[in-house]
């Protein structure tokens, strides 16, 4: 799907509309009170924070993007949880004297994969079938499925970005 530079601003447009309903302490407060880490969430905080001025407007890209990874994770909650449960197997991994902080990068890395293609998979009604090369076209439709639209957009606003 490629979009010309003027579908592109009414998307990014449309985008920012959409982010700008939502509210900053509301959003917080509920990322809070549902137990996500604090450095997290001061990393959304951050993110939240983005702007860039695109055709006279500004844009708000870092909530687009907050909104956009909500979204995402909505639509596909298997996937979220598979990488969830990816990372704390990194973490537990992390505790074990010694090895651990060695392994446990390798360890996270590998869970937060196989696990996210697992949920990937069990959101698309899939049975586990495939070896690795099934894994690499999961790999690859999971960032397609994920950056798709930005990528769109940012290509087609590419001159505005510079």
């Amino acid at each position: 799907m490629s979009l010309s530079e003027p579908e592109a601003k009414l998307k990014m447009v449309v985008l920012n509309s959409n982010a700008m309903r939502i509210d900053r302490i509301d959003t917080i407060t509920r990322l809070t009170n549902s137990g996500l880490p604090q450095e997290i969430i001061t990393r959304i905080d951050e993110l939240w924070e983005k702007t860039k001025i695109i055709g006279g407007q500004i844009i708000h890209i870092g909530k687009i993007t907050f909104v956009e990874i909500l979204k995402f994770i909505n639509e596909n909650p298997h996937l979220a949880v598979g990488v969830a449960i990816g990372a704390a197997i990194g973490a537990l991994l992390s505790m074990i004297p010694f090895l651990g902080p060695i392994l446990a990068p390798l360890a996270a890395a590998i869970s937060i994969l196989v696990g996210g293609i697992s949920g990937y998979r069990l959101d698309q009604g899939k049975k586990t079938t495939d070896g690795v090369v099934g894994v690499t076209q999961e790999i690859i439709l999971i960032a397609k499925k994920f950056f798709e639209l930005f990528a769109n957009i940012f290509n087609a606003l590419r001159m505005q970005f510079s």
